[in-house]
């Protein structure tokens, strides 16, 4: 088999650990691939390629290391989409792989409700409940839960520490 050059130029580009082994059916788009072209001079290189089936009607290349002019795209990879978390089980890995690409999209999952919920608390008002406007009102309101409550303890004095008092309040209530 013929030495083909710039494969680690191409796997520093797209950020890959090594060369996709999957080939291109000829019909799919794809954001990036990794063509292996017949230089000018003789020989091949890699290059970075992509398809649109809408647009395009060969792959184009979009970056090319070889300093001379090609003359043929003699194969086409397509390079993974690695953080398509809907389709992981049909993904060209080894089963190892999948376990570990199925637990990265959990996490990545949970991350995404973590976001949600932050953007949540972040559309509330500055004193969390719309009744409140200021920090009188805000100790005022704090003495009235604590004894609706039958909770014992001193009401804090910081602006801060009394809206942090509140938002828990407020996400304690929003759990029951």
């Amino acid at each position: 088999m013929e030495k083909i050059f710039f494969e680690k130029e191409i796997c520093d580009y797209l950020q890959l650990p090594s060369i996709p082994k999957k080939e291109w059916d000829g019909n799919e788009s794809f954001k990036n691939g990794v063509a292996i072209v017949k230089l000018s001079i003789g020989g091949l290189a890699y290059s970075v390629c992509t398809f649109d089936k809408d647009k395009d009607k060969e792959p184009r290349i979009k970056k090319s290391f070889a300093q001379s002019p090609f003359v043929s795209i003699e194969k086409v990879l397509v390079v993974p989409a690695y953080m398509n978390t809907e389709d992981i089980q049909q993904a060209d890995l080894d089963e190892q792989s999948k376990k570990a690409a199925e637990i990265l999209a959990n996490e990545a999952k949970e991350l995404t409700e973590t976001t949600e919920e932050t953007n949540e608390y972040e559309s509330l008002p500055e004193w969390i409940f719309p009744e409140i406007t200021n920090q009188e009102q805000a100790e005022a309101w704090l003495r009235a839960y604590n004894s609706r409550n039958a909770i014992r303890g001193k009401i804090p004095t910081n602006a801060e520490t009394i809206k942090l008092r509140l938002l828990n309040i407020y996400s304690e209530s929003k759990k029951h």
